[in-house]
């Protein structure tokens, strides 16, 4: 399946604080596929993994349908023996099915494909035309079972043959013609259903692999400026100690009180700064804060840009301001938006507020002073 990316970019930029009253919002439809995902339930994996088996399921059960339906014109159409057999073809396509949903190959899955073909088609010349409908699973089978090199030959020459063993069954031209292209449909659905499924769990494992990852470089990235906090506190601390100790030795009193007192204030001061990082840790400026919603804006294909105000923002905005960003990027990732996006952190009335801008004013309700 392809993969389909939004180019995107993210410009951070600073203009002059505008004078003038916020802008109002007005808010970007969204569309229509994606307030359907938003309401779609977590594990909708498995829901579309459940439904492609249902789906399967139906078009292997056509074939008993069909043979309902033409018991009065082929003699050789057996409700019973139809059943019969479908219901020991069936455990197995199933059986095949449920592995290949999850991306896997079931052991000895030659073996049964074989028992499933000879199932299949060693029956077709009692049961009848009505019996070639499921031809398409074995060519299912072949395609989710086999390597490309063999399962693509194999599949697109039992879908093929559909069509003169109808014919030698005593099936008109156009039922033998009508019954090849509805097994090769048959075969293509049911196949991109379980190729989709594989993608979609592909895509989530690789989306939290790369949440792995990230949160294993920012433990890297907190462990390193603690290190090099520490290290450098605990090498003054260690020669403030040393050059003490050598003049206690000396009996030099006096120096070494200066240097117990320098070791002390070194003490402080390494701890205070450790103290500082983990609280810059827990809550990070701003401006990165922004940073890191414009960039996750754009790993969700939303075109979006920061304007800062020229001055600069305060080392400390008030929790309202962090808390109208988190609610904005969490609407806008959730029903998307048709045109780029600007955050923008404006000084208005005293206060710090942040808007959000597109072609269209759209404001956020957020502010601080």
């Amino acid at each position: 399946m392809g993969n389909t990316q939004g180019v995107v970019a993210v410009v951070v930029e600073r203009v002059p604080a505008p004078s003038t009253a916020r802008l109002e919002q007005t808010g970007a439809a969204p569309g229509a596929l994606r307030r359907l995902s938003a309401r779609m339930p977590r594990d909708i994996v498995d829901v579309a993994a459940a439904g492609t088996v249902v789906a399967a399921l139906a078009l292997a059960l056509l074939a008993l349908l069909v043979t309902v339906s033409s018991s009065g014109s082929d003699p050789r159409a057996d409700i019973g023996a139809t059943a019969a057999l479908l219901a020991l073809c069936l455990p197995i396509y199933l059986w095949h099915l449920a592995f290949a949903v999850r991306g896997a190959v079931p052991r000895n899955a030659s073996g049964t494909l074989l028992t499933l073909a000879v199932l299949v088609l060693g029956a077709t010349p009692v049961l009848g035309v009505a019996w070639l409908n499921t031809a398409h699973i074995v060519a299912v089978v072949a395609a989710l079972t086999l390597r490309p090199m063999l399962a693509v030959p194999i599949s697109v020459m039992l879908t093929a043959a559909t069509a003169p063993t109808a014919l030698l069954l005593g099936a008109s031209g156009p039922d033998a013609l009508w019954l090849a292209v509805t097994t090769g449909m048959r075969v293509i659905a049911v196949y991109t259903l379980v190729w989709m499924v594989v993608a979609l769990r592909r895509l989530l494992r690789a989306g939290a692999a790369l949440a792995e990852q990230a949160v294993a470089r920012e433990r890297l990235r907190i462990d390193r400026e603690l290190e090099r906090t520490v290290r450098r506190a605990l090498a003054e601390i260690t020669s403030a100690a040393r050059r003490a100790q050598d003049f206690t030795a000396r009996d030099d009193r006096a120096s070494a009180r200066v240097e117990l007192a320098t070791l002390v204030d070194i003490s402080r001061r390494g701890l205070a700064e450790a103290r500082q990082l983990i609280r810059g840790f827990q809550q990070p400026a701003f401006h990165h804060e922004i940073a890191s919603a414009a960039a996750l804006l754009a790993a969700a294909g939303i075109e979006a840009r920061v304007r800062l105000p020229a001055a600069g923002l305060p080392e400390k905005v008030d929790e309202s301001l962090r808390v109208a960003l988190r609610t904005e990027l969490a609407r806008l990732l959730r029903d998307g938006a048709d045109e780029p996006v600007v955050l923008a952190v404006a000084r208005v009335g005293g206060e710090w507020a942040l808007e959000c801008h597109g072609e269209s004013p759209v404001s956020c309700a957020g502010s601080t002073r």
